[in-house]
């Protein structure tokens, strides 16, 4: 029998807990929500247990599992799931992705609560180091509260404070209490009763949620004042608290103000607000400035709001709570065992009632609620269940795992029938399961497998799997034919058994086993099979009848692979039965149908009968005739039967009862037994049994509801026992178990009451309420309405409910009142009934928000309130807390009843300014009490708003400030004035403003600040401004006029009548006039000139300083270009708009440019075709010039030759009359009318293959008897093969040839001719070919073989031409009869001559030229060759020369060295530098290769103002000369001159701005570099700029700074350091701008410098002046008694001041010569040899180290005396001289002007102006630089990005006193021929 059984989670049985569990359990799970910043990834764990230990994986949201990402992702086998983090994040770790946790192992599966990965940001850094800790401190009165509120720079919700320090010291803050000093409240720190003591640095140390980084905020000051000025309270108050349910929270509401104010506090609850007052759940801490939570709770979680108020006004602040608590689910024990067959009802109940419960089974959804049944519990229900409950934002779970009970065994696994042959072994398996585990025993034709262990070989083996399956396996071994049978494996535990059985069949004899007496139950199915044994068998009938098989089924039989012993046997199986039954003493075999019947071994009884009883025999034969038999006893016994009975259905506590049970047939004895509810009968029930032979007796004398269940009666005989159940059901009448009580609560309390009866059956609790008014007691004629799930609201919280027979609400509501009914009934007797009264009771309320009440002074007011809740009500007024005395006459109040309360009205009578301030009207009743707070304004016109000051100040507008009245509309009076006194009745305007409040504090006069901002002004213009105020009363009086003058503003206009004419080659003149004065806003500084190239790149700009300025020279120029021209006025304020484009162009010169996209290509042996793309030329060319040079191949030397030849204007030319298969070197040219242009990189190509030439010199000479020696020499040109013929000497016809490969580079071939007759005389000649075709025959020459050969030399006589320094081979090819001897005259000094005999000389020079002979000697004769040894030299060292120097430009110009006749130049190669290193090899070094024609280049796209290091190579046939000597040259142009600070600087309150536009420079600036310093400080602030201007913001007002200005060109840097300061906060000047001194420029230069700001002064950048005196002193003591001639220069390098000055003697070196820009000097020495006294003709020069280096910031001294023999020498002629310019602000244009100054002129330095002249190797000895001149004279802007440069052409500006006095001294032109010997270009690389 299966029984039911229903199991209740909640109230699980005290066993089940204590079975151990098996199924995964999670012991660690990651939380809901992780947040993690992108940039730093994350981990989170889980952590399962179980047995087996499960395995844990991580799934997706679809339910896949997650894998391993390179770079993005990674699961470890411990269920670690790791994020990783990166600079630059991948779109998706920027999702957020919900995910959760798989555990499983054999006994089931289980998943984790989903959880959240939320990214942040690109926390890159939002948890390193983005971020920073912030302190803000408000300070307070002593007396008050301070607050400390401790934050973060950026995303502050992901940070807390974790600790307080004040100074060093941490600050220990104790949990909250009432008396409590220190409070944290939210993110604040809150300090009671201040005093000055307090005051001092805090910091807080602030944690990041994310990365738990912390960091230490810097230290603020807290400042406590012994009293205050009066304002209006301002809170320190938070938004939104978040606290975990059952922690402290404090709510922070801190008022820092004077006087302290009072404070509120409210909840808001269903939607209105409800006072709090201080209680143990909710108390206030410093009289309200915080309200502490000791323990929140969820239902705390809402709207909070505070109040504080004092004299001069209120604050309200808002927060609002956020509780979290820990969602926890209950299933009950962790493990519940069923049994097999039973309903399982699971039950689930969440800490929150609002969370959705879901089940899972193993992982997959299973059902939803809070309950889930299980219907007929198998073996798929076993496993891991789990209840989740989720909410919103977190979810949780409880697991359950579910076993199978005690259950009968089910087998899984089971044998088969099979054959065997004797002897062979075979394994039967069966596999059960159950609980408790079943015990597996084996059978042997029903009789168990122990009573034949003796007979036959059994073994047997039995395991256990962890989920409680059994298997067992019997092993039978040698098995024979008395073994076989019919096997059973049978399961069996107490609930029960399974068993299976099947035949193993051995081959043998049959047999048969002898069985007892078999035992049946009449009334059973039974069946008995017969023990035989063997294999195979057959039937035996009454007649005995064999049937043999047929020939066509033995054939069938045997092809299916039985044996020939089946062929019988098989058809027997088949057809008959294999055993036959028979009863004994009948005679007949029982038949195969009916109720007793027999198929093959098996015989059925259908049922058992006791006539069945009896002997009974079955019989088996062989097919080969042998057979058995054997008898078998059945006996039949009679089980009881028990006749129905059962109990009256209408029994009742008190009744009597008797039940027989009775039995109608079966074998005695019989024994009966009772059972209630499965157990035994309880002693304790008084239950009398009687028993007799067949029936037993229960007797009840008075039945109670215990004896209520099923009674069982049990009947057992030695055949069976049997059972019969009936119920007893006594009915009882419901009694109260909780008996509902009348309830009174409070509007909004929860209601809830409980109504609960029991008996039988279970009574029905069900609750009505009254339909209609009034409260009674009694029963009335009135209907009842039944209270179901929701009543009277629409909300769940709100409504009323029953449930189970609780009568409940979340909020008592009006509606809710009444009467109301409980009744239980269950059908017996009469129901349970209660009346009750709710009443629902409503403290006393204020309805309204309050508010502001206004009205003018002298008027009456009325304030009013609205009150509520139950009667008595009462009302009263308060004003500024003390109640309000209405015994005068100018108050009065009145009331009036409404229908939900009272109506309270306070009037006033001629409202005084006293009067105004905070009402309260308070309500109160027996329930409780509540308050409205109101203010009462009394208003009157203002007064006038005073303390009237400039804010800020702009060009257009101007911000004013001022203290009044709150609540004013204020305008202001401007009118614009000429000096500083406004006239009396100068016109005004009236503007309205737009006022706002910059402080909300008070001061003691309740007036508070606010600010306007005044648009609409004009630039640069004084005004004054009166303000007035007023309100709905009137207005009040005019201020005090405030005066002030606007900014100054870039020019609104640009110049007019801009024109553009060209002013010379590469020059425009561009002329202007000024804008109409109204558009300057401000004093007009000057005028800038911006140019950009119309299709070019070339751009830049300059300035004009001065207003009247109105015209400029742009000049440095591209010739022939057309160029945009615009112009633009400025002032310190900013350059103005540009003028309308207005285009000029510049004359045209010689072309710049070289063409581009050269080519050439052979056409024939004789011509080459020459492409380019033509140059762009403003006017037209004349054409182009094409250089061609060759090298002429002859024999071992090549020959150069020079063409020149001239094209049209086109871009091709055919150049003719050229060498076949030759190299040619191209360059190609521009011509115009105005001169050559640069030629074009040289392109090489060579012309085509033709015929080739003849061969030149042929020998013969015998070799042998049979061989000949041809040699001979190559023609000119290449050569691919050669072809030698032979002939017999006087023979037509007949001659042979063979082919010779030409070897490349062999001055000579030869070649052996063998198996020729001896003494015959052979005539040879040779034929040299090419691709093109072969050459004509060479001269023929004859030769016999000879036995003995004499002693010949095959090698041709020649001369042989040999660069300087080469090797020289000579050979010396001999033949003849050995032994020959060789002999060379003359023998060079360095010589080798090899085995061949070849005489090869080593380092060949000019002395080594001549002829040389080799003589070869045998002993039949001799021979001898003679060689001419030629040896050239390469082109010695150009001469270079620097002809002119412009911006960006050098004009070289050389001299031509002396040429080889037979090796003429090829080219020139030219290298120039930025550094003084050897030009080929230095970083920036560019070259240029000219025909050798040229004698002069012009170095294009220089850098302007920079030195460079220029070098020669003329190349040759012999290679290429030595490097001239360097030539030091500079290109025009001078560091940017400063432009005064007043021009510079323009200032206001908060911002300093610098133009540069007034700079002047001649280069164009590459890189500005401004930064700002306070005036004394140390550090340096970047200041970044447009190249135009640089602005610094956020200054503080009246403040000096320091600006430095440093400004790089390629001419060197210049610094300007000025001091400037903001105007105050009121507009006025603090003081004009300061320009610094030169040595603190130098100080700022090369000691200042600050964060990013790099030191602004490098090596030489500024030059000390040096003293004359001080020098004059040095030189008078050397030159004591001589009166030498002293030059001073007033500029000098720093080296001068660190004793750089030094008297030298050099020694004499070859003369090198150079030039620099703005140098002239001469110092003229002897050798030191010829140095013998003083000369009065002695030069003294001053210079130094800078000097050497001929950079732009040299210009430092040195002392050097030289003296000169007293052997006379001339002076060689001067050098061709530069064009010199007539004055030095005329840079860039050629002037014919020389200088007139003679070397005796009468200035201290006469030398510096004298010409240089270029003495004589032998004489000249060492010269040295000299001084170098300033630039800062030069009054020009900077050009950008190679434009041009301009002079100013307005009146020239005084020069300064210093200029003056050294203008006779400094030469005017523009670069200058300087002398260096090779020691001194040496010192200077090695100082570079």
């Amino acid at each position: 029998m299966i029984g039911t059984l229903v199991l209740s989670l909640l109230c699980a049985s005290h066993a089940a807990g204590a079975v151990e569990r098996l199924a995964p359990w999670f012991v660690v799970e990651a939380p809901p929500v992780v947040q993690y910043g992108v940039g730093e990834g994350v981990r989170v764990t889980c952590v399962a247990r179980g047995d087996p230990p499960p395995a844990v994986t991580w799934l997706a949201e679809d339910g896949s599992a997650l894998e391993d990402v390179p770079g993005l992702r990674r699961v470890y086998g411990n269920g670690t799931l790791e994020l990783a983090g990166g600079a630059a994040p991948r779109p998706a770790t920027l999702r957020p992705a919900t995910l959760r946790c798989r555990a499983a192992n054999a006994h089931g599966v289980a998943l984790s609560r989903e959880t959240t990965l939320r990214p942040v940001g690109a926390l890159g850094a939002v948890g390193a180091a983005s971020w920073e800790a912030v302190l803000w401190v408000r300070g307070a009165a002593a007396g008050g509260v301070a607050a400390l509120t401790c934050g973060a720079s950026r995303d502050p919700q992901l940070v807390e404070p974790a600790a307080w320090y004040r100074g060093e010291d941490i600050l220990h803050v104790d949990p909250p209490t009432p008396e409590s000093r220190y409070v944290v409240a939210g993110s604040s720190l809150l300090i009671r009763a201040v005093s000055p003591a307090d005051a001092g640095p805090y910091s807080c140390l602030a944690r990041h949620s994310l990365s738990s980084v912390t960091r230490r905020s810097q230290p603020a000051t807290l400042t406590v004042t012994a009293s205050a000025v009066g304002a209006a309270p301002g809170l320190v108050s938070a938004s939104e608290l978040t606290a975990r349910a059952g922690s402290a929270l404090c709510l922070p509401c801190a008022a820092a103000d004077h006087p302290p104010p009072t404070y509120s506090w409210y909840r808001e609850v269903a939607g209105r607000l409800q006072p709090v007052e201080s209680s143990p759940e909710a108390w206030w801490w410093a009289g309200g400035a915080a309200l502490c939570l000791p323990r929140a709770r969820p239902q705390q979680a809402g709207a909070w709001l505070c109040k504080a108020y004092n004299v001069f006004g209120d604050a309200t602040a808002q927060l609002r709570i956020h509780v979290t608590d820990t969602l926890t689910v209950t299933v009950g024990p962790s493990v519940l065992v069923a049994e097999t067959g039973s309903t399982v009802r699971l039950n689930c109940s969440a800490s929150d009632p609002a969370a959705r419960l879901a089940w899972l089974h193993d992982g997959a959804a299973a059902g939803a609620g809070a309950a889930l049944l299980l219907r007929s519990v198998s073996r798929s229900h076993r496993g891991l269940y789990q209840c989740f409950a989720r909410r919103p934002h977190d979810s949780a779970h409880a697991d359950l795992e579910l076993r199978l009970g005690d259950s009968a065994p089910e087998l899984h696994y089971t044998f088969i029938e099979q054959a065997l042959r004797p002897g062979g072994s075979v394994s039967l398996r069966c596999a059960a399961s159950g609980s408790p585990a079943p015990r597996i025993s084996w059978l042997l034709d029903g009789q168990p497998l122990d009573q034949f262990g003796n007979q036959h070989r059994y073994f047997i083996s039995e395991e256990s799997s962890a989920g409680g399956d059994v298997a067992s396996a019997l092993n039978v071994s040698a098995a024979t034919a008395a073994a076989g049978g019919r096997y059973s494996c049978r399961a069996h535990n107490r609930l029960g058994r399974a068993e299976h059985s099947a035949r193993l069949n051995i081959y043998g004899p049959p047999s048969i086993r002898a069985l007892g007496p078999v035992r049946v139950v009449a009334g059973d199915n039974v069946t008995l099979y017969c023990p035989y044994a063997g294999y195979p068998i057959r039937s035996i009938e009454v007649h005995s009848r064999i049937i043999p098989l047929t020939r066509t089924e033995r054939a069938t039989s045997e092809s299916r692979g039985h044996p020939r012993s089946l062929a019988y046997s098989n058809i027997a199986l088949l057809h008959q039965n294999s055993v036959t039954w028979w009863v004994r003493g009948s005679g007949t075999a029982v038949g195969g149908t009916g109720r007793v019947s027999a198929r093959g071994a098996a015989l059925r009884l259908s049922p058992a009968l006791p006539s069945d009883a009896g002997h009974y025999a079955c019989a088996v034969a062989a097919p080969s005739g042998p057979a058995a038999r054997r008898d078998i006893e059945i006996q039949v016994r009679n089980p009881p039967k028990i006749s129905p009975f059962m109990f009256s259905s209408e029994l009742t506590e008190g009744s009597s009862v008797q039940v027989l049970c009775g039995v109608s047939s079966g074998d005695k004895p019989m024994y009966f037994s009772w059972f209630k509810d499965g157990a035994p009968l309880p002693s304790n029930l008084q239950i009398e049994e009687k028993s007799l032979n067949e029936f037993s007796l229960l007797m009840f004398s008075e039945l109670t509801s215990r004896h209520s269940g099923a009674y069982t009666c049990r009947v057992s005989n030695h055949a069976a026992s049997v059972n019969y159940t009936a119920t007893l059901s006594v009915k009882v009448t419901p009694s109260w178990v909780k008996e509902p009580q009348e309830a009174a609560v409070l509007l909004g309390a929860p209601l809830l009451i409980e109504c609960a009866a029991k008996g039988y059956p279970t009574p029905d609790i069900v609750w009505f309420r009254k339909i209609g008014d009034g409260i009674s007691i009694g029963e009335s004629t009135e209907q009842w309405e039944q209270v179901r799930t929701v009543e009277w609201s629409s909300s769940p919280e709100l409504g009323l409910q029953a449930n189970n027979g609780t009568l409940s609400a979340g909020t008592a509501a009006r509606a809710h009142q009444g009467l109301y009914r409980c009744q239980a009934d269950n059908g017996v007797g009469p129901p349970l009934v209660k009346h009750l009264n709710i009443t629902v009771h409503e403290a006393a309320h204020l309805e309204g928000p309050g508010g502001n009440v206004s009205c003018v002074r002298g008027q009456s007011a009325t304030l009013t309130c609205d009150a509520s809740g139950d009667a008595p009500l009462s009302v009263h007024w308060s004003h500024r807390g003390a109640k309000l005395d209405l015994n005068s006459f100018r108050w009065s109040v009145s009331e009036a009843r409404t229908a939900g309360g009272l109506k309270s009205s306070l009037q006033l009578r001629a409202a005084e300014k006293l009067d105004a301030g905070e009402y309260r009207c308070h309500a109160r009743n027996q329930f409780g009490s509540s308050e409205l707070l109101m203010y009462l304004h009394v208003e009157e016109p203002p007064a006038a708003p005073r303390s009237v000051r400039l804010c800020a100040l702009g060009s257009r507008w101007a911000r004013v400030c001022w203290r009044a009245a709150p609540a004013l509309h204020h305008a202001a009076l401007t009118a614009p004035r000429a000096d500083t006194a406004p006239e009396p009745h100068q016109p005004q305007t009236l503007l309205n403003l737009t006022v706002e409040t910059t402080d909300d504090r008070a001061d003691a006069t309740g007036s508070r600040a606010y600010a306007a901002r005044l648009a609409d002004l004009r630039p640069a213009v004084p005004y004054t401004v009166r303000l007035v105020a007023s309100n709905h009363v009137g207005q009040s009086p005019q201020s005090d006029p405030l005066l002030f003058t606007t900014l100054d503003e870039a020019p609104s206009a640009a110049p007019l009548m801009v024109r553009v004419r060209p002013a010379g080659p590469g020059e425009l003149h561009v002329s202007w006039s000024a804008p109409s004065p109204v558009s300057w806003n401000g004093q007009l500084i000057g005028h800038v000139v911006s140019w950009r190239e119309v299709g070019g790149s070339s751009e830049g700009r300059m300035a004009a300083r001065g207003w009247s300025a109105a015209a400029l020279t742009v000049v440095a120029l591209r010739s022939g270009a057309r160029y945009a021209v615009t112009v633009r006025s400025y002032n310190r304020a900013g350059a103005g708009p540009h003028s309308p484009v207005v285009h000029g162009a510049t004359p045209a010169g010689a072309p710049e440019e070289s063409p581009q996209s050269v080519s050439c290509i052979g056409v024939s042996p004789r011509a080459l075709r020459v492409r380019w793309a033509p140059v762009p030329h403003a006017a037209p060319l004349l054409g182009y010039d094409l250089h061609l040079a060759t090298i002429q191949q002859k024999h071992s030397w090549s020959v150069a030759e020079w063409q020149e030849v001239r094209a049209g204007g086109g871009g091709e030319a055919r150049v003719a009359g050229l060498r076949a298969a030759t190299n040619y070197s191209v360059w190609v040219r521009a011509r115009s009318d105005l001169g050559l242009g640069p030629p074009a990189p040289p392109v090489y190509c060579s012309t085509l293959d033709d015929v080739a030439g003849a061969v030149g010199a042929v020998r013969a000479v015998a070799a042998g008897g049979d061989t000949v020696r041809a040699s001979w020499l190559p023609p000119a040109g290449p050569v691919t093969h050669y072809t030698l013929y032979t002939r017999e000497l006087g023979k037509v016809g007949g001659e042979w040839s063979q082919r010779v490969e030409a070897e490349e580079g062999e001055e000579e071939m030869w070649r052996d001719v063998r198996g020729l007759r001896a003494r015959a005389v052979y005539e040879l000649w040779v034929r040299a070919a090419t691709p093109a075709g072969v050459g004509p025959p060479s001269v023929t020459v004859t030769a016999a073989p000879v036995a003995t050969a004499p002693a010949r030399i095959s090698s041709l006589s020649r001369a042989v031409s040999v660069v300087e320094g080469a090797d020289a081979r000579l050979r010396c090819a001999a033949v003849g009869e050995p032994p020959l001897r060789r002999r060379w005259s003359p023998l060079p000094p360095r010589h080798v001559v090899s085995d061949a005999g070849d005489l090869i000389i080593h380092g060949v020079d000019a002395s080594l030229s001549g002829n040389y002979t080799c003589r070869v000697r045998n002993a039949a004769g001799s021979d001898a060759v003679s060689y001419l040894v030629r040896v050239h030299r390469p082109p010695s060292a150009p001469l270079l020369r620097l002809a002119r120097a412009d911006l960006y430009a050098l004009h070289l110009t050389w001299e031509h060295p002396v040429p080889d006749p037979d090796l003429p130049l090829i080219s020139y190669s030219i290298w120039w530098s930025l550094s003084e290193e050897p030009a080929e090899t230095a970083e920036t070094a560019q070259w240029a290769s000219v025909p050798a024609s040229d004698s002069s280049y012009t170095a294009r796209g220089l850098r302007c103002g920079a030195a460079y290091s220029v070098r020669l190579r003329a190349h040759s046939a012999a290679g290429a000369s030595p490097p001239s000597r360097p030539l030091l040259a500079r290109t025009a142009g001078d560091k940017v001159s400063p432009a005064a600070g007043a021009e510079s600087v323009w200032a206001n309150s908060s911002a300093l701005r610098v133009s540069v536009l007034g700079w002047s420079s001649l280069c164009a600036v590459r890189l500005w570099r401004l930064a700002l310093r306070p005036a004394g400080a140390d550090l340096w602030t970047r200041m970044p700029t447009d190249g135009e201007y640089a602005e610094a913001t956020n200054l503080r007002p009246g403040t000096w700074y320091e600006i430095r200005v440093v400004a790089s060109s390629s001419a060197g840097e210049s610094i300007a350091l000025y001091r400037a300061a903001t105007l105050t906060i009121n507009g006025e000047r603090l003081g004009e701008v300061v320009e610094l001194p030169v040595e603190e420029r130098r100080a700022s230069a090369e000691g200042a410098g600050g964060e990013g700001v790099h030191s602004a002064g490098e090596g030489g950048g500024w030059r000390a002046l040096l003293v004359p005196a001080l020098l004059g002193g040095g030189l008078a003591v050397l030159l004591a008694g001589l009166g030498g001639l002293v030059l001073v220069r007033r500029r000098r390098p720093p080296c001068c001041l660190r004793g750089g000055c030094s008297l030298q003697a050099t020694r004499p070196q070859p003369p090198l010569y150079t030039t620099e820009p703005k140098r002239n000097e001469k110092v003229l020495t002897l050798p030191d040899g010829q140095l013998h006294e003083i000369s009065p003709y002695a030069t003294f020069s001053m210079s130094g180290e800078q000097a050497l280096m001929g950079g732009a910031g040299a210009g430092g001294c040195a002392l050097h005396l030289r003296s000169f023999g007293r052997a006379e020498f001339d002076l060689a002629a001067p050098p061709p001289r530069p064009n010199l310019l007539a004055h030095a602000n005329e840079y860039g244009r050629a002037r014919d002007h020389r200088d007139t100054e003679s070397e005796s002129s009468g200035s201290p330095c006469a030398a510096c102006a004298a010409d240089l002249y270029r003495l004589p190797a032998p004489s000249l000895s060492d010269t040295l630089p000299a001084v170098e001149s300033s630039a800062e004279e030069t009054s020009y802007s900077t050009g950008a990005r190679g434009g041009g440069a301009a002079r100013g052409e307005s009146a020239p500006r005084p020069a300064p006193r210093s200029r003056r006095r050294r203008e006779h001294t400094r030469h005017s032109s523009g670069p200058t021929v300087r002398y260096f010997s090779s020691k001194s270009l040496q010192d200077r690389q090695r100082i570079v």
